[in-house]
């Protein structure tokens, strides 16, 4: 006879950042919760990522109660953006950003949960069951509502009969940690042009351990390993790619989503195909929905509050990025942003939103974009900008 699986409040598979969240989320909401977090890895298990924390996903750590996670040597400000062409401008964030190795950041953040009354299990997760009142997991674990936050390759979308993403709603990318050239101090993204392909582009993160993660990443298909390697060294020339041991990692796009809840199973971040389609920028996003599962897992009526949680923070701007996505495609209205961005700075900050956060654009921001475009703005005073391909 079989034992009777170890009750829950709430299950979360995955202790990245969005699994992280859903139980602060959910114990920030109703202290007494007992929430469990099941994951295959260790803590402290490495995750290939861009390593980026931008100033909304600072916003919304400091949300969940945690403003003291992220250290001030980990700080930058400046953010450099170029088009396929070379043009690129340099902007001060209104808020700074943060590179913050993912094995670190994750366990942070995952041991925050665990001080607000979390639990932790070293589980790989098998089998899901749903029932009228419950979720079973492995026949071992019970709750009445289960999050998903197991990310790009996640079983517990696949248990609600829900497909990964796929041709240009997926991206492949690689990243690897490469000695930081003297003085570099930016979040750098340089877009590829990859007409007819979606999402490209190559990004250099320094880390506040004397290395810069570096990277591209493109929705192109049938795209092979030396083929992203031969993107990134032409793209990010002055660092010692070529010598840096690089990983692969899937992004699924936003422009593509499936249900982000069926019956009591929610899903959150990479399973839920959070990913900006326009940036790659996946932190933020996961804390934000991890954030709004967790409470949303100790309401009533779990998979609709939280259904209707992210359509209402999340529902226009899903809508603008598909749009854009097919902008993406062409050059010159990458390029164009980057000018306008240079030209304005206030189209720099709402792009950068746009990119890294929640935001939308609206008609003054689409007509400041047009003067600046248009050169109807005069352009940034200061020294011009050093070509990327002057790092050494």
């Amino acid at each position: 006879m079989m034992a009777a699986p170890e009750v829950f409040d709430l299950i979360v598979v995955g202790a990245g950042p969005g699994g992280s969240a859903a139980a602060l989320g959910a114990l920030r909401a109703r202290p007494t919760a007992r929430v469990l977090i099941l994951d295959r890895a260790p803590l402290g298990r490495d995750k290939v990522c861009g390593d980026a924390v931008g100033p909304d996903a600072v916003t919304e750590l400091a949300e969940l109660g945690l403003t003291d996670l992220l250290r001030p040597e980990e700080r930058v400000s400046r953010f450099r953006l170029a088009a396929a062409s070379g043009a690129d401008m340099v902007g001060l964030a209104p808020a700074p950003g943060y590179v913050v190795p993912r094995a670190k950041f994750d366990f942070r953040l995952v041991t925050a949960a665990i001080a607000a009354g979390c639990r932790v299990r070293h589980h790989t997760v098998r089998e899901i069951q749903q029932y009228a009142d419950r979720v079973v997991v492995d026949g071992r674990y019970a709750a009445p509502v289960l999050i998903g936050a197991d990310g790009a390759n996640s079983m517990v979308r696949r248990a609600t009969g829900q497909p990964p993403n796929r041709g240009r709603h997926l991206a492949v990318a690689v990243r690897g940690y490469a000695p930081a050239p003297d003085g570099f101090a930016e979040l750098y993204v340089h877009w590829d042009a990859v007409p007819g392909n979606g999402l490209g582009y190559a990004w250099a993160f320094p880390t506040a351990h004397a290395t810069v993660n570096v990277g591209y990443g493109t929705a192109a298909p049938a795209t092979s390993k030396a083929r992203l390697l031969s993107r990134a060294i032409e793209l990010l020339p002055g660092f010692a790619i070529e010598s840096t041991r690089m990983t692969g990692h899937l992004l699924p796009l936003s422009t593509c989503m499936p249900r982000p809840a069926v019956g009591r199973v929610l899903l959150v971040g990479d399973a839920a195909s959070l990913v900006n389609p326009l940036t790659g920028e996946g932190i933020f996003y996961a804390l934000a929905s991890g954030a709004l599962a967790g409470r949303a897992a100790v309401a009533a009526d779990a998979g609709g509050t939280y259904t209707r949680a992210m359509r209402s923070r999340f529902g226009r701007q899903h809508r603008q990025l598909r749009a854009l996505y097919r902008l993406i495609d062409r050059p010159r209205a990458v390029e164009a942003s980057v000018r306008a961005s240079g030209r304005d700075e206030r189209v720099f900050r709402q792009l950068l939103t746009v990119g890294l956060g929640e935001g939308t654009l609206g008609l003054a921001d689409l007509a400041r974009f047009t003067a600046a475009v248009w050169g109807h703005w005069p352009a940034r005073e200061g020294p011009p900008l050093e070509r990327p391909g002057s790092l050494s």
